[in-house]
């Protein structure tokens, strides 16, 4: 077996970045006969080093040095790696590709049809719904990328697959210059990772590359309001939130929940065209959907309702948290500022009923300033905060765990915020379990 990417054999390839998508590029490439080599930013672990060595794979950690280039046929980046890295430069002057480990996925193996996601918020939930969904319908279709599993991985059993459903990232797609998919669907656009996109024109425009390759033969859903926005492709259009009779018997839903199901719905619709979704029991699939530390109730303590939304890491994701709490609420904020945001932030927050806010970690500071007109406590870390904000809470009210934030000061990512968060509340005197 040989490495085919685009109809030609490649032997030597550079993957850059050693996390999980690394490793799952090196792994596809080794399994095809071919030799990559890594150049990593940061200083690998014994075991990285380990797991190299035994697959017989060079590299490079601590920086990146345009000699891994040399007798390169091809660069297969990393979503963390910018396209302004100066490696990636290097290679564009060389004339080697550089492509997305997307890119190399749909470039080596015939792959059935996918169902791509991208937006600010909401992502996981949609491809967890979608995938679902067609789970319900009879169809074999795996849920990867962004949401944990990278979709190079699914390329060897993609023939054995009706469909793929992938969460494409702004950072994934930003890379991307061959990703296609069947049905491409645009959730939101809200100030988020600026600190990697600079502007919002240009975190925009990575995220309308998901409709830049499509043709007529395809489907591109977005909200309606976006729709001048993003006119990217030959697609057909679909406004998920022009589709709301897709969700009679739905209207307990939050807003953003009622927009991830439309446009999970409508998704499915355009996969799937003869699919009956009245006759689905959609309860069921909520229930089965529903993913860790987004919106969950973890309990009570001394009948203070506890709610973790670790994985709201921008203010956006806060304000639409804001919007499905009813009651009085001491809301939990902080982690690494997103840049961008906090202005609408502070507005949702004047438009609630908010108690108290308890700010913790790397942005308390300048949260702290921005919203000098609410009852606010800075503190050092999770743990105290959950203690000053039980402090603060009374009967009735909700502790409403949503950062708004990274959790990259402190964590490794959100969901070891969200254990962190749990464990310190299960801990506490009179905790009762949802």
């Amino acid at each position: 077996m040989s490495l085919r990417v685009a109809g030609a054999d490649v032997e030597r390839l550079l993957v850059v970045g050693f996390g999980t998508t690394g490793r799952a590029v090196c792994r596809f490439a080794v399994d095809r006969g071919a030799s990559p080599c890594v150049s990593e930013q940061r200083t690998l672990t014994g075991e990285e080093r380990a797991w190299l060595s035994a697959y017989g794979i060079g590299f490079e950690e601590g920086g990146h040095s345009e000699r891994m280039l040399d007798r390169m046929e091809m660069v297969v980046l990393s979503p963390g790696v910018p396209m302004t890295s100066p490696l990636v430069q290097g290679a564009r002057r060389r004339g080697i590709s550089v492509y997305s480990e997307l890119d190399l996925a749909v470039l080596s193996d015939e792959m059935p049809p996918i169902v791509a996601v991208t937006g600010t918020n909401g992502k996981s939930s949609t491809v967890a719904l979608i995938g679902e969904l067609l789970r319900r319908w009879g169809l074999e279709a795996p849920v990867v990328g962004n949401i944990g599993t990278p979709l190079i991985d699914a390329a060897g059993r993609a023939s054995r697959c009706d469909a793929l459903v992938v969460e494409a990232s702004s950072y994934q797609l930003e890379q991307s210059v061959a990703f296609r998919p069947y049905v491409g669907v645009l959730l939101n656009l809200e100030p988020d990772h600026l600190e990697r996109h600079g502007t919002m024109d240009a975190y925009a425009e990575a995220k309308g590359r998901l409709f830049r390759l499509q043709t007529a033969r395809d489907t591109a859903i977005l909200p309606g309001r976006l729709a001048d926005r993003f006119l990217q492709g030959d697609a057909r259009r679909v406004h998920y939130d022009e589709r709301k009779a897709l969700l009679e018997g739905s209207e307990r839903l939050s807003g953003h929940q009622r927009d991830n199901l439309c446009a999970a719905l409508c998704a499915c619709e355009a996969l799937l065209p003869e699919g009956d979704h009245a006759a689905l029991p959609i309860d069921r699939i909520l229930a089965t959907a529903a993913l860790p530390h987004r919106m969950v109730a973890v309990g009570a303590v001394e009948r203070v309702r506890i709610v973790d939304d670790s994985k709201a890491t921008n203010a956006a994701a806060t304000v639409a948290a804001l919007a499905a709490t009813r009651g009085p609420i001491v809301l939990l904020l902080g982690g690494r500022s997103k840049g961008a945001g906090y202005e609408a932030l502070r507005d949702a927050l004047s438009a609630s009923e908010i108690r108290r806010i308890i700010l913790f970690g790397e942005a308390a500071g300048q949260l702290s300033d921005l919203l000098d007109r609410f009852p606010i406590e800075p503190v050092p870390d999770v743990e105290a905060a959950v203690r000053a904000g039980l402090e603060a809470a009374r009967p009735g009210d909700t502790l409403l765990f949503s950062p708004a934030c990274s959790s990259f000061d402190q964590f490794r990512d959100f969901a070891e915020r969200g254990e962190v968060f749990a464990r310190a509340v299960r801990a506490r005197p009179g905790f009762a379990p949802a």
